[in-house]
């Protein structure tokens, strides 16, 4: 069981997140940040979240927003069943270097990351929660997007430790070629530089660039993670193991 959830089991979830995600982009009304009447989904203007909204930027002829609900069932679901296989991806592959106690504390940021992953997708962004006292009176309003903002940033701050370990453990491990390090190594570079952007970046809401800049990089970021997972358990698949 751990060979086949150590080998195959990341095909699965990157399959799972690519074709969600496609489906999601082929069914999305259409609208961006600045431009409610763009029709479709537009790649280097549209964050993958957007594919999570309940309804779309895009506006009918009466001023109302067209629902996004296909969309937003496809990445959900998506979002949360890859989320889980790298959540058990992650809990596993500490076997695979016979529990070291540095593969274990990975794995334990990895999990978090993945986690953080499902709930991501769980949470439009185009939501409001009312909190009521016992007699109905709202007393307080969450928007669920400050929630998701948080569960999508720190995806990437809890993989970055994890990825930057894993570096480590894979290069000095005599079951696997040390090329996986590097490659994993250079996947915590990437990690490291969203992270800057995240800190130090435009908002999106600042200018059409800064929204560009955070995009392209969200998906870049984003695919190099579920494809740098894929990638380590081919290693493994071809190690010693």
């Amino acid at each position: 069981m751990k060979k086949y959830i150590l080998n195959y089991l990341p095909f699965y979830g990157v399959s799972i997140f690519l074709l969600s995600n496609l489906l999601a982009m082929y069914y999305y009304p259409g609208g961006t940040i600045f431009d409610n009447e763009a029709v479709g989904y537009d790649f280097f203007r549209n964050f993958l979240s957007q594919l999570g909204r309940v309804k779309a930027y895009i506006i009918d002829a009466n001023g109302n927003q067209l629902s996004n609900m296909i969309s937003f069932r496809l990445w959900t679901t998506g979002m949360a069943t890859s989320g889980l296989i790298f959540v058990i991806y992650y809990i596993f592959l500490p076997l695979f270097f016979d529990k070291q106690k540095l593969s274990v504390i990975a794995s334990i940021f990895g999990v978090i990351a993945g986690f953080c992953f499902i709930l991501t997708g769980i949470t439009p962004i185009d939501i409001f929660v009312h909190l009521t006292d016992e007699k109905g009176n709202i007393i307080n309003v969450i928007k669920v997007l400050e929630l998701h903002a948080f569960f999508a940033n720190n995806i990437f701050y809890f993989a970055f430790p994890s990825a930057l370990i894993y570096s480590y453990l894979i290069y000095r491990s005599d079951k696997i070629n040390k090329a996986y390090g590097i490659g994993y190594y250079s996947f915590s570079v990437l990690i490291f530089l969203y992270i800057l952007i995240l800190i130090f970046g435009p908002s999106p809401f600042e200018s059409e660039f800064a929204m560009i800049l955070q995009v392209v990089s969200q998906k870049i970021i984003a695919l190099s993670w579920v494809c740098s997972t894929l990638i380590l358990s081919l290693g493994i698949s071809k190690s010693n193991y």
